[in-house]
Order: structure tokens, then sequence, then C-alpha cells
């Protein structure tokens, strides 16, 4: 047996769950459910009166397009400004889409905004008769506080300027006490679980939980690809699991054009021929190649990973991202984990 580690992928679509409790990870407890902000959402469109949201900045999508629903229906929807900050970065746009920033009077429904439900897994987990661990391990996607400027540039920007500070994969996963101050929404993962308990936890962004999950399939120097629901993003470690070069675009835009409109686009990238603007003024975050380096294999996952012509990972992809979190916990020394587990030789 292992110490019990609880590790969430948070997604637009879904929140991928596992419990490492065994180094046989075909023992370990998982679940695939809808996010939160798919089932915030799904609540909000059920009731008819005035919402108040309150809590922490979670993410958005399903939840803004519910909440714009509600008030073109003519109910009102209140908010703190923790709460609110889940919508946009800059309050007056928040305000503009018709949020008001103060609590209710009269008859109204209250919602919790939160990306980890501790509650619900602690009823979930004690059915399993499973305690809620000390260490917990959270992805979720941080486009980093930018009230004022393009989030697209600011959140890549961000990503350039840790790679700066340390090329390290698992340098982009921080404990608690460590996150960047821009990145809120991590900060506030971190919050609504300690919050509750007194307990480890860490963060990563979504995409690096994935990339660092492809790589454990990998053989380096690689070409590592997640292709999710939002973003395809795109990394190249070199044999020190070091990111020699990193690509992040939005889905909608590249996927429409093709499977050799993307072959095109990743193999530019690996050429070292992809500038910023080439991928910002596409519609897309942006390209940053440090160094041009020849890739031995390519490794990818995510849902929409059918349009590429790259070896997808083995066992349940939808695990990938909780994997990766698995495997930058063990580089930080937390737990003993290593790619040999995946393929079932942990003995």
């Amino acid at each position: 047996m292992v110490g019990l580690i609880f590790t969430l992928d948070v997604g637009s679509g879904t929140q991928d769950f596992l419990l490492y409790v065994d180094k046989n990870l075909r023992n370990c407890p998982k679940a695939i459910m809808p996010s939160p902000t798919k089932i915030l959402a799904s609540k909000i469109r059920k009731f008819k009166k005035d919402v108040f949201l309150y809590g922490y900045t979670m993410g958005g999508g399903a939840i803004t397009s519910a909440v714009k629903e509600h008030i073109s229906k003519g109910f009102r929807v209140f908010a703190d400004e923790r709460a609110a900050l889940t919508f946009s970065d800059n309050l007056e746009k928040v305000k503009e889409i018709g949020v008001k920033i103060e609590k209710p009077k009269g008859e109204f429904e209250s919602f919790e905004t939160k990306d980890v439900d501790l509650e619900f897994y602690s009823k979930m987990l004690s059915s399993l008769d499973y305690d809620l661990p000390e260490i917990y391990a959270i992805a979720v996607q941080d486009h980093g506080f930018s009230p004022k400027e393009s989030n697209r540039v600011f959140r890549f920007r961000m990503f350039e300027k840790l790679l700066k500070k340390s090329s390290k994969l698992t340098s982009l996963m921080f404990k608690h006490d460590e996150i960047p101050a821009e990145f809120n929404r991590m900060r506030d993962v971190a919050s609504c679980i300690k919050d509750k308990r007194s307990a480890e936890v860490y963060v990563v962004d979504t995409v690096f939980a994935a990339i660092a999950g492809c790589s454990l399939f990998a053989n380096p120097p690689a070409l590592l690809v997640n292709f999710g629901n939002s973003h395809l993003t795109a990394a190249i470690i070199n044999e020190n699991y070091e990111i020699t070069s990193l690509l992040e675009h939005h889905t909608s835009v590249v996927a429409k054009r093709g499977r050799d409109a993307v072959r095109n686009l990743l193999k530019k990238f690996v050429m070292g021929k992809l500038s910023f603007e080439d991928v910002f003024n596409d519609g897309g975050h942006g390209c940053l190649v440090r160094e041009v380096i020849d890739v031995k294999s390519a490794v990818c996952t995510g849902p929409n990973s059918w349009l590429l012509d790259i070896e997808e990972v083995k066992g349940d992809p939808m695990i990938t991202g909780n994997l990766g979190i698995l495997f930058m916990l063990s580089e930080k020394g937390v737990c003993e984990f290593s790619s040999e587990q995946v393929f079932g030789k942990y003995y």
C-alpha cells in the first residue's frame, strides 16, 4: 500500500478523479464525472428564481452560459467578488453581463462556486470506507489574473516567465504556499481545500498535467501533445524532461481545418518554424521555441487526439492528467511513482 493521494484533473467537460492507494493502478478507485462548472450550470437552469453565487473563483465556460441564460429569462444573478471573478478578471465586464456584485435580499437560491467539492468526495470516499487524504493534487486551467491585458497573451507570457526560471516540466507544479500570485484560480483551488482541512495541496495547469502524463509513454527527446476540448497544447522535452519548446492553440480554431492542417502545424513546431506571433495572430495563445532538437518519439492524448497521426497513450486516456500529476509529485519527492507502474511492472 502507498499513502493516500487525492488527484483531480478538472476540465471544461469532465473532472477526472483518481485516488492513489495502491502501486497497482488498476486497484486505485477512479471516476470520470461532469466538470464542476457543468454541474453548477445544470443546477442554475433548474431554478426559477434569483441566484446568489458565493465562494471561490472557479472555471467558467458552462456556468457563464447558464448565468447569461438565467438573466435573459428575467431572473437576477448576484455574486460576491471572489465568485464574480469566475466570469472575468475585470469586474466591470462582469457587471456588463448583468451580474450584480452584492448580496441579494428577498428570496433567492444560493450556490457555492468551487472547483473541488470536498463534501461530495468525502461522502463518496466514506461509502468506500476511505477517509479524505492529507495530500491533494489538483489540475485546473488558469489563464492568470489579467483585468486589462488579453488573457491569451498573459497566460503564455506567464509560461515563458516560469520556463525561464526553470525549464523542468515538474517545476510547473506548485505547493499551496508557492503558487504565483497571478494564478488566482489555482490559489482558490488550494484555498477551498485548505479552508476545510489541514492538508498539503499541490496545483498544476491541466495542460502540463496531460503533458507530464504523456511523458510516461514517451522516449525523450519527444513531442508530447494534449488535444483537449479547449486547447491544443504541444511540448518538446529533452532527455532531462526539460521543455525546449511550447505551443498552445485553440481547438476550435485548428480542429475545423482538418487532420492535414494540424499535422502541418505540429511539423512546423517541431522544426522550430513557428513564432509567438504566428500562433497568436491565428487566434491561439502563442509559441515558444527555446531550442530546436530532434525528437525520437511522439505521444498524444485528449478527446481530439484522433485528428493526430501520433501514437496515443495506452490505457485509459481520461486519467492521463492524473498520471502526470503523480509523476510530478514523485519528482518532488512527495510519493513514489514511476512509468513502470503504468505498464504493470510494479513489484
